[in-house]
């Protein structure tokens, strides 16, 4: 067993006291399979060769876990590993062993979730996920191009669930709406085959980010060309928020492309934006409330819910790459 964590520990790359926790959520023979599988794919039928047929059921539980990844090729299957972080985030989230632990123990695997996130983000040479603005906000929509839209991103996706945020089940620091991340594509029908998320439509997916607006939680996408996740964030649990703002990683989270702008004629200085802003671009001064630009993200939250529509979402020359 501790040769395996050892081999476990050194091809995953683990790092921290997290190292002397392998053991609480995985069995040797799962060990045996994830080592062997890291950073490569193989076939079920090289699998067995190596193992034995009844290492079927064991990988099949292993993909159930989520902690391999499948792929259908040619009409053959084949299995790899998911990385480390990927691994512990489906432990935290859907394995009911882990809600068996002692906090000092669950403590552990929050901490090892967000130090991975932050490594990633330290390594990221662009934003590692980035905002999306609320489309009803942008003063000028003739400025909208398709990676401005939420809409966009689930008009094309084959799929879409609804899914409990990652985030906000791991740290669980705020009591913001939880099953209003969805997830597109092939991790969309990852979650629907699990029953950990449900399959809904387009406009379903609409309404879920009205009602993450209206509770102050910030659209956001994994920024790639073929996003899998179209999250809404809150500033307390969002490991990418909080890379942002509590350790400074700013390859965490890109802007949208937008600020806020505000009509100093319509705004009677309510403070209501300066409580939505994550960002800390809002704030209370002598005179006044006062917008900083160059903090702001774009998100929009403030300008949705100003009652007296005082501020809008205009473009931007402050975009990170």
């Amino acid at each position: 067993m501790k040769r395996n964590i050892s081999l476990f520990v050194d091809k995953f790359r683990v790092k921290g006291e997290i190292k002397n926790s392998i053991h609480k959520f995985l069995r040797d023979e799962e060990i045996v399979i994830l080592n062997y599988l890291v950073d490569k794919e193989v076939n079920i039928s090289n699998l067995i060769s190596e193992f034995s047929p009844s290492s079927v059921s064991l990988i099949e539980s292993l993909y159930e876990k989520g902690y391999l990844d499948k792929q259908s090729k040619k009409g053959d299957i084949y299995y790899k590993s998911n990385p480390f972080e990927l691994i512990l985030k489906r432990f935290i989230n859907h394995n009911p062993k882990y809600q068996e632990l002692a906090a000092v123990d669950k403590a552990q695997f929050q901490k090892a979730v967000m130090d991975l996130a932050l490594e990633e983000m330290r390594s990221s040479e662009k934003p590692v996920y980035r905002v999306i603005p609320v489309e009803e906000t942008i003063k000028d929509k003739r400025q909208l191009i398709p990676h401005h839209k939420a809409i966009h991103y689930l008009q094309r996706a084959a799929a879409i669930s609804v899914i409990d945020c990652l985030c906000r089940m791991t740290h669980n620091r705020c009591d913001k709406p939880r099953r209003v991340c969805l997830a597109l594509g092939e991790k969309a029908k990852f979650f629907i085959e699990r029953g950990i998320g449900a399959e809904i439509s387009v406009q379903e997916g609409l309404e879920i980010l009205k009602i993450s607006v209206e509770n102050g939680l910030v659209h956001s996408i994994n920024d790639t060309e073929n996003p899998h996740y179209l999250c809404n964030c809150c500033e307390c649990c969002c490991v990418f928020v909080q890379g942002l703002k509590k350790y400074g990683v700013f390859s965490s989270m890109g802007r949208s492309g937008f600020i806020a702008s505000r009509d100093l004629e319509l705004c009677t200085e309510c403070g209501t934006c300066l409580e939505y802003c994550i960002f800390d671009a809002i704030t209370e001064e002598n005179d006044g409330i006062q917008f900083n630009q160059d903090k702001c993200f774009g998100c929009g939250l403030c300008a949705h819910n100003c009652p007296q529509s005082a501020v809008q979402l205009i473009v931007s020359n402050k975009v990170d790459e």
